[in-house]
């Protein structure tokens, strides 16, 4: 039975089937919560003869047939890309991936929309295979100090004790200046989708080499770039000795541009092509996503420190320094530029896309340098608007819901499918007393996570907002009217109460002045919470139990933003600037739109103002439509804007739609692309 187990808890479909999930809760739930709902650590210490035990339980015995069940339906499935005639395999790599809380490799949004990504495509059956790396530390957990300051806390992971698996045999190298460090290769099964994680963490490798893959988003420029030649140029070798043919690689971020390089490496060296016939083979699969909608988001590396790590190997690669450099400037031939990883990313790719509809035009405006002498207009740089898986995010409460009235394959079905209509006549009653439930399991979460504990109120309009605390997503914007923010929270007929949680990168410090003031008002607030240490477990608990989901960045600063899509998909309004995902979804049906002056061709913001209209909003339109109840107490035009905001977000913002449109934009006309290079008479050998 342990091996069995063991299968079932490698593989983290787990993390979106609530019945393999439920299962390895129901053996020892007070076990499966301290140990981060790990099922590798949860056998371990339950050893042999704790599983014989547990499994003499009815319950157990049930959940286990159950479990067996769900893993065997998933994979009899017969998805929608299994038979694809495409000739393809796409690389995908990326820098973190937020699966689950226990595999601490990630930091936050793009993290997860890399793990969704992952998730999405092992159900719609693509062939791809994915590459990042595996962090001794990670992020770091966070936690307030007495004055209120963010702390940063790390914690050794051991690899046998994740739901990773160390690929025996097979290593490979990577340059790193004159010198190679040798990378061990682990896999993570996610579905039918294999994640290979590199580490050099090997006593084989000196000791600044084994620290490579310590710690994710290291802000020293030295350590990073040597992390993007692991990930890149080591991503693609150990794809290579795995006997993966990949023909499209997707480069989620810059941070993977030397992936491309690899490519033209190997090329010129395996087919003998010249280094502009090997450019353009590469260049044909190379699939390029920016998230980043200002420049200094992307990563610079000075002249000097590329020299000194990549000079040795771009000779390999036969391609000049100058020329490389100029890869990643804004101004070709101005040796006082750095290298830019999305100038670079963008020049080496055959399609670019930004993560929303506004996000393209922002980026073409961006970025237009690379394509100097072109009008804006004509800047090749499309959007695919970022999507969240919707059976890991949605509540199994809602999902019930869902699969009663719509299909239990509603996670499966096009928005333009007529059993989506159904939702709109889930009885107002049903849905609102879910919705309770799922509040006051967040509530109680609070308690456990918060700065300061106090008793929140389960009937009190309860705002959230959970994101990555950087200044341009403006924590602090109610506090530009600190009495009026007084006078909503004190209310006494019409009470509101804010729950905030966030990290700010620990190298961050504006970032982090912003947390010590959200964590301050908390502590003079009642109905403020600050939330500790915001992970996958807690924004689950935040997207499913909250009643309005805000978000308020500067205007064109917010690429995308899809934990407002996980909040709108169960039920949660958004009052939302319109940015990002926001400004393509925003229906009055469904949410607000905080005003905003900001255009494109006037960027400028206005905090007052912004604040301003978004307690006129509060104060006039979402406080009154809470509190407004029939004699039962639900409140009817309340629960009809949250069937609205389930039926349109969880469809037209799912990842399913996400990888579909990759696949019909950028995946199969990139391996046509290649295709078409390989029967060329000049191929070669």
């Amino acid at each position: 039975m342990l091996e069995e187990l063991k299968q079932l808890a490698y593989d983290l479909m787990w993390t979106w089937q609530p019945r393999i999930e439920g299962f390895f809760r129901t053996l020892d739930p007070e076990l499966w919560r301290s140990t981060r709902q790990n099922p590798i650590l949860l056998l371990a210490q339950l050893g042999e003869e704790g599983l014989q035990r547990a499994c003499e339980r009815p319950e157990v015995r049930a959940g286990l047939e159950d479990a067996r069940a769900a893993y065997r339906e998933y994979y009899e499935r017969n998805p929608r890309f299994m038979d694809a005639k495409a000739p393809m395999s796409i690389g995908y790599f990326s820098l973190e991936f937020g699966l689950s809380e226990c595999l601490p490799i990630y930091s936050g949004g793009l993290g997860v929309l890399a793990g969704d990504h992952l998730k999405a495509t092992s159900d719609l059956g693509l062939p791809l295979v994915a590459v990042g790396l595996l962090y001794r530390q990670g992020f770091g957990h966070q936690d307030i100090d007495a004055e209120g300051r963010q702390i940063e806390i790390y914690f050794e992971n051991d690899g046998s004790q994740l739901p990773v698996r160390k690929v025996e045999g097979v290593e490979v190298d990577a340059p790193i200046g004159n010198r190679n460090v040798r990378i061990a290769i682990w896999k993570a099964q996610v579905g039918r989708i294999p994640l290979y994680l590199l580490d050099t963490n090997l006593e084989s490798n000196p000791h600044d080499l084994r620290t490579i893959t310590d710690r994710l988003y290291v802000p020293e420029p030295d350590r990073r770039l040597r992390q993007e030649i692991v990930l890149g140029v080591g991503g693609v070798r150990a794809l290579r000795a795995l006997g993966v043919d990949a023909m499209v690689f997707h480069l989620n971020e810059g941070h993977s541009f030397l992936c491309a390089i690899e490519r033209i490496r190997e090329l010129r060296a395996s087919r003998q092509m010249t280094l502009e016939e090997a450019w353009l083979v590469a260049r044909a699969g190379i699939v390029f996503t920016t998230h980043t909608p200002v420049a200094a988001g992307s990563d610079y590396f000075e002249p000097g420190l590329v020299w000194d790590l990549l000079g040795p190997y771009l000779n390999q690669v036969g391609i000049s320094f100058d020329r490389f450099m100029d890869l990643g400037r804004q101004r070709p031939g101005d040796p006082r530029e750095r290298l830019c990883t999305t100038y670079a990313a963008l020049r080496l790719a055959d399609q670019s896309v930004g993560v929303s509809r506004l996000h393209g035009a922002v980026s073409r405006r961006l970025w237009k340098d690379a394509w100097r002498g072109l009008p804006e207009t004509q800047v090749p740089i499309g959007s695919v608007t970022n999507g969240v898986h919707m059976p890991t995010w949605v509540a199994p409460e809602i999902t019930g819901l869902l699969s009663r009235y719509v299909g239990p394959d509603w996670w499966d079905l096009d928005g333009s499918d007529g059993r989506w209509h159904a939702v709109l006549e889930i009885p107002a009653e049903e849905l609102w007393n879910i919705h309770v439930d799922l509040k006051r399991a967040l509530l109680e979460m609070a308690k456990e996570r918060s700065d300061h504990p106090r008793q929140l109120d389960l009937n009190a309009l309860t705002i959230g907002f959970g994101r990555r605390f950087a200044s341009y997503k403006r924590a602090n914007l109610m506090l530009v009217d600190h009495p009026r923010l007084t006078k909503l929270l004190r209310s006494s007929k019409r009470p509101v109460q804010i729950l905030f949680a966030g990290k700010s990168h620990p190298a961050d410090q504006p970032g982090k002045d912003l947390v010590a003031r959200i964590v301050a008002l908390a502590r003079e607030e009642p109905k403020v919470v600050f939330l500790k240490d915001y992970d996958i477990e807690l924004a689950r608990h935040l997207v499913h139990g909250a009643d309005i989901w805000l978000n308020n960045p500067r205007r064109f600063l917010e690429a995308s933003g899809t934990s407002g899509m996980k909040a709108g998909a169960n039920g949660a309004l958004n009052v939302s600037i319109l940015d990002g995902w926001w400004d393509e979804a925003y229906q009055p049906q469904f949410g607000w739109a905080i005003p905003s002056g900001a255009t494109l061709d006037r960027p400028n913001i206005d905090d007052q103002a912004e604040a301003e209209g978004l307690f006129r909003l509060l104060e006039r339109e979402v406080v009154p439509a809470f509190y407004e109840r029939d004699e039962a107490g639900i409140p009817q035009r309340w629960v009809q804007m949250m069937r609205a905001s389930i039926r349109n977000i969880a469809t037209d913002f799912s990842a399913r739609r996400m990888v579909i449109d990759y696949f019909n934009t950028a995946y199969s006309a990139g391996a046509r692309r290649v295709e078409q290079l390989r029967l060329l008479p000049d191929w070669g050998g």
